[in-house]
Protein backbone atom coordinates (compact mmCIF):
# COMPACT_ATOMS: atom_id res chain seq x y z
CA UNK A 1 0.00 0.00 0.00
CA UNK A 2 1.24 3.13 -0.80
CA UNK A 3 2.32 5.94 1.98
CA UNK A 4 0.16 8.93 1.68
CA UNK A 5 0.60 12.26 0.09
CA UNK A 6 2.52 14.14 3.21
CA UNK A 7 4.78 11.18 3.38
CA UNK A 8 5.98 11.70 0.05
CA UNK A 9 6.34 15.59 0.51
CA UNK A 10 8.72 14.97 2.81
CA UNK A 11 11.19 13.41 1.32
CA UNK A 12 11.65 16.11 -1.06
CA UNK A 13 15.42 17.78 -0.30
CA UNK A 14 15.43 21.47 1.60
CA UNK A 15 16.79 22.31 -1.88
CA UNK A 16 13.19 22.09 -3.12
CA UNK A 17 11.10 21.94 -0.79
CA UNK A 18 9.93 25.88 -1.25
CA UNK A 19 9.92 25.52 -4.85
CA UNK A 20 6.16 26.04 -5.45
CA UNK A 21 6.13 24.91 -9.43
CA UNK A 22 8.02 21.98 -8.18
CA UNK A 23 6.05 21.11 -5.18
CA UNK A 24 2.91 21.68 -6.95
CA UNK A 25 4.35 19.00 -10.00
CA UNK A 26 5.37 16.39 -7.46
CA UNK A 27 1.86 16.64 -5.56
CA UNK A 28 0.02 16.48 -8.89
CA UNK A 29 1.51 12.98 -9.83
CA UNK A 30 1.09 11.65 -6.28
CA UNK A 31 -2.15 12.49 -6.10
CA UNK A 32 -2.72 10.72 -9.56
CA UNK A 33 -0.87 7.45 -8.17
CA UNK A 34 -2.57 7.59 -4.95
CA UNK A 35 -6.52 8.23 -6.13
CA UNK A 36 -5.23 4.44 -8.10
CA UNK A 37 -4.17 2.98 -5.20
CA UNK A 38 -7.05 4.36 -3.11
CA UNK A 39 -9.63 2.91 -5.85
CA UNK A 40 -7.92 -0.75 -5.83
CA UNK A 41 -8.09 -0.82 -2.15
CA UNK A 42 -11.70 0.25 -2.09
CA UNK A 43 -12.36 -2.95 -4.83
CA UNK A 44 -10.79 -5.09 -2.56
CA UNK A 45 -12.95 -3.92 0.70
CA UNK A 46 -15.95 -4.30 -1.47
CA UNK A 47 -15.13 -7.63 -2.21
CA UNK A 48 -14.43 -8.71 1.54
CA UNK A 49 -16.97 -11.19 2.77
CA UNK A 50 -18.17 -8.82 5.62
CA UNK A 51 -18.18 -5.93 3.68
CA UNK A 52 -19.37 -6.99 0.23
CA UNK A 53 -23.31 -6.90 -0.64
CA UNK A 54 -25.99 -7.76 -3.72
CA UNK A 55 -23.27 -8.40 -6.94
CA UNK A 56 -20.39 -8.34 -4.79
CA UNK A 57 -21.78 -11.27 -2.75
CA UNK A 58 -22.75 -13.14 -6.15
CA UNK A 59 -19.44 -12.89 -7.74
CA UNK A 60 -17.99 -14.31 -3.72
CA UNK A 61 -20.82 -16.90 -3.80
CA UNK A 62 -19.67 -18.19 -7.62
CA UNK A 63 -15.77 -17.94 -6.34
CA UNK A 64 -16.61 -20.15 -3.54
CA UNK A 65 -19.33 -22.82 -4.77
CA UNK A 66 -22.49 -21.35 -3.23
CA UNK A 67 -25.60 -19.13 -4.56
CA UNK A 68 -28.87 -17.75 -3.35
CA UNK A 69 -31.22 -20.61 -4.64
CA UNK A 70 -31.58 -23.56 -2.75
CA UNK A 71 -32.03 -26.61 -3.61
CA UNK A 72 -35.40 -26.90 -1.18
CA UNK A 73 -38.26 -24.94 -0.19
CA UNK A 74 -37.65 -23.33 3.51
CA UNK A 75 -40.94 -23.64 5.39
CA UNK A 76 -42.92 -20.67 6.40
CA UNK A 77 -41.62 -20.31 9.80
CA UNK A 78 -37.97 -19.94 8.29
CA UNK A 79 -39.09 -17.28 5.64
CA UNK A 80 -42.02 -15.28 7.39
CA UNK A 81 -45.31 -14.75 5.60
CA UNK A 82 -46.06 -13.84 1.84
CA UNK A 83 -47.47 -11.34 1.28
CA UNK A 84 -48.81 -11.23 -2.52
CA UNK A 85 -49.77 -8.30 -4.34
CA UNK A 86 -53.50 -7.12 -5.24
CA UNK A 87 -55.06 -7.97 -8.62
CA UNK A 88 -55.24 -4.09 -8.81
CA UNK A 89 -51.78 -3.68 -8.11
CA UNK A 90 -50.40 -6.32 -10.43
CA UNK A 91 -53.15 -5.09 -13.39
CA UNK A 92 -52.02 -1.55 -13.34
CA UNK A 93 -48.15 -2.53 -14.13
CA UNK A 94 -46.82 0.51 -12.09
CA UNK A 95 -45.43 -1.07 -9.16
CA UNK A 96 -45.38 -4.81 -10.59
CA UNK A 97 -44.43 -3.81 -13.97
CA UNK A 98 -46.01 -6.63 -16.63
CA UNK A 99 -43.64 -8.09 -19.52
CA UNK A 100 -45.15 -10.00 -23.01
CA UNK A 101 -42.37 -12.93 -23.94
CA UNK A 102 -42.86 -13.35 -27.67
CA UNK A 103 -41.14 -16.75 -27.51
CA UNK A 104 -42.07 -19.63 -27.31
CA UNK A 105 -45.14 -19.21 -29.27
CA UNK A 106 -47.54 -21.15 -26.74
CA UNK A 107 -46.50 -18.63 -24.39
CA UNK A 108 -47.08 -15.50 -26.47
CA UNK A 109 -48.83 -12.82 -24.70
CA UNK A 110 -48.41 -14.40 -21.02
CA UNK A 111 -47.96 -11.91 -18.43
CA UNK A 112 -44.81 -12.31 -16.09
CA UNK A 113 -44.04 -10.74 -13.04
CA UNK A 114 -40.42 -9.04 -13.21
CA UNK A 115 -38.93 -5.86 -11.69
CA UNK A 116 -38.70 -5.93 -7.73
CA UNK A 117 -35.20 -5.97 -6.27
CA UNK A 118 -33.89 -8.76 -4.20
CA UNK A 119 -33.89 -7.01 -0.96
CA UNK A 120 -37.74 -7.26 -1.36
CA UNK A 121 -37.98 -10.68 -1.66
CA UNK A 122 -37.99 -12.06 1.25
CA UNK A 123 -40.14 -14.56 0.65
CA UNK A 124 -38.87 -17.73 -1.35
CA UNK A 125 -35.65 -19.39 -1.65
CA UNK A 126 -34.01 -16.07 -2.61
CA UNK A 127 -31.31 -15.33 0.00
CA UNK A 128 -30.70 -11.92 1.87
CA UNK A 129 -27.37 -10.96 1.80
CA UNK A 130 -27.15 -11.91 5.47
CA UNK A 131 -28.11 -15.42 5.44
CA UNK A 132 -26.22 -15.77 2.25
CA UNK A 133 -23.40 -14.15 3.23
CA UNK A 134 -23.59 -16.89 6.32
CA UNK A 135 -23.51 -19.78 3.34
CA UNK A 136 -20.11 -18.07 1.54
CA UNK A 137 -18.61 -18.43 5.09
CA UNK A 138 -19.72 -22.25 5.55
CA UNK A 139 -18.70 -23.16 2.44
CA UNK A 140 -15.50 -21.54 3.16
CA UNK A 141 -15.20 -24.01 5.83
CA UNK A 142 -16.01 -26.58 3.95
CA UNK A 143 -13.55 -25.79 0.96
CA UNK A 144 -10.29 -25.13 3.94
CA UNK A 145 -11.23 -27.56 6.82
CA UNK A 146 -8.68 -30.49 7.35
CA UNK A 147 -11.01 -32.53 8.96
CA UNK A 148 -9.87 -32.26 12.52
CA UNK A 149 -12.56 -31.39 15.24
CA UNK A 150 -11.06 -28.54 16.94
CA UNK A 151 -10.11 -27.16 14.07
CA UNK A 152 -13.99 -27.28 13.11
CA UNK A 153 -14.69 -25.79 16.54
CA UNK A 154 -12.31 -22.68 16.04
CA UNK A 155 -14.10 -22.04 12.60
CA UNK A 156 -17.54 -22.56 13.72
CA UNK A 157 -17.14 -19.73 16.38
CA UNK A 158 -15.17 -17.43 13.42
CA UNK A 159 -18.19 -17.85 11.20
CA UNK A 160 -20.94 -18.18 14.17
CA UNK A 161 -20.42 -16.06 16.83
CA UNK A 162 -20.14 -16.96 20.62
CA UNK A 163 -23.40 -17.55 21.17
CA UNK A 164 -24.12 -20.55 18.70
CA UNK A 165 -22.07 -23.43 19.84
CA UNK A 166 -21.23 -27.05 17.83
CA UNK A 167 -20.50 -30.18 19.91
CA UNK A 168 -19.35 -33.13 18.21
CA UNK A 169 -19.21 -36.74 19.36
CA UNK A 170 -16.97 -38.89 17.59
CA UNK A 171 -18.52 -42.43 17.47
CA UNK A 172 -15.30 -43.86 16.22
CA UNK A 173 -16.74 -45.75 13.47
CA UNK A 174 -17.20 -43.20 10.62
CA UNK A 175 -20.22 -41.01 12.33
CA UNK A 176 -20.62 -38.86 14.97
CA UNK A 177 -23.60 -36.96 16.38
CA UNK A 178 -23.59 -33.48 16.33
CA UNK A 179 -25.69 -30.93 19.14
CA UNK A 180 -25.72 -27.19 18.07
CA UNK A 181 -26.28 -24.91 21.36
CA UNK A 182 -27.69 -21.32 20.77
CA UNK A 183 -30.58 -19.23 19.44
CA UNK A 184 -30.23 -20.16 16.02
CA UNK A 185 -32.91 -18.75 13.53
CA UNK A 186 -35.39 -21.46 12.21
CA UNK A 187 -34.14 -20.78 8.23
CA UNK A 188 -30.05 -21.31 9.66
CA UNK A 189 -31.92 -24.29 11.05
CA UNK A 190 -32.88 -25.39 7.96
CA UNK A 191 -30.03 -24.51 6.13
CA UNK A 192 -27.64 -26.82 8.29
CA UNK A 193 -30.48 -29.85 8.26
CA UNK A 194 -30.22 -29.38 4.29
CA UNK A 195 -25.78 -29.66 4.75
CA UNK A 196 -25.80 -26.37 3.37
CA UNK A 197 -23.75 -25.07 6.81
CA UNK A 198 -21.77 -27.95 8.80
CA UNK A 199 -19.39 -29.51 6.63
CA UNK A 200 -19.07 -33.74 6.49
CA UNK A 201 -16.00 -35.53 5.22
CA UNK A 202 -16.91 -38.19 2.02
CA UNK A 203 -17.98 -41.36 3.61
CA UNK A 204 -18.94 -40.03 7.44
CA UNK A 205 -22.73 -40.17 8.34
CA UNK A 206 -24.21 -37.98 10.97
CA UNK A 207 -26.55 -39.97 12.82
CA UNK A 208 -27.78 -37.27 15.21
CA UNK A 209 -28.25 -33.88 14.74
CA UNK A 210 -29.88 -31.66 17.51
CA UNK A 211 -30.72 -28.56 18.41
CA UNK A 212 -30.63 -26.95 21.95
CA UNK A 213 -31.71 -23.57 23.04
CA UNK A 214 -29.51 -23.24 26.71
CA UNK A 215 -30.07 -18.96 26.98
CA UNK A 216 -26.01 -19.16 27.11
CA UNK A 217 -25.53 -21.65 29.71
CA UNK A 218 -23.26 -24.92 28.98
CA UNK A 219 -25.26 -28.60 28.56
CA UNK A 220 -25.53 -30.72 31.79
CA UNK A 221 -23.15 -33.33 31.65
CA UNK A 222 -21.50 -35.54 34.22
CA UNK A 223 -17.86 -34.81 35.58
CA UNK A 224 -17.33 -31.59 33.63
CA UNK A 225 -16.99 -28.42 34.01
CA UNK A 226 -16.51 -26.34 30.46
CA UNK A 227 -18.07 -23.36 28.74
CA UNK A 228 -20.12 -26.17 26.58
CA UNK A 229 -20.62 -28.51 29.26
CA UNK A 230 -20.90 -28.72 32.97
CA UNK A 231 -22.43 -30.94 36.08
CA UNK A 232 -23.73 -30.26 39.56
CA UNK A 233 -20.08 -29.25 40.69
CA UNK A 234 -20.29 -25.95 37.79
CA UNK A 235 -20.74 -22.47 39.20
CA UNK A 236 -23.92 -21.93 37.61
CA UNK A 237 -25.72 -25.48 39.07
CA UNK A 238 -23.87 -23.70 42.89
CA UNK A 239 -25.04 -20.46 42.24
CA UNK A 240 -28.76 -21.69 41.54
CA UNK A 241 -28.25 -24.09 45.12
CA UNK A 242 -27.55 -21.16 46.80
CA UNK A 243 -30.87 -19.17 46.07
Amino acid sequence: MMQNLDYYKRLVTSEYRHSPRFTAMVQKLLSYGLDIDNSINNMLLAFEVDNASTAQLDILGQIVGVGRQLKFEPSAAAIGEVICPSPAEMASGEVYPIIYTPTPDKLASTPMLTGYPPAEMGEGNLLDDEVFRLMIKARIIQNTWKGTIGELYDLWDAVMGANKKLSIEDLQDMSYNIVLQGDYTQLEEELIIHAYVIPKPEGVRINVLTFVSTDGLPLFSYDYNTMRYSGYESHWAEAEKGN
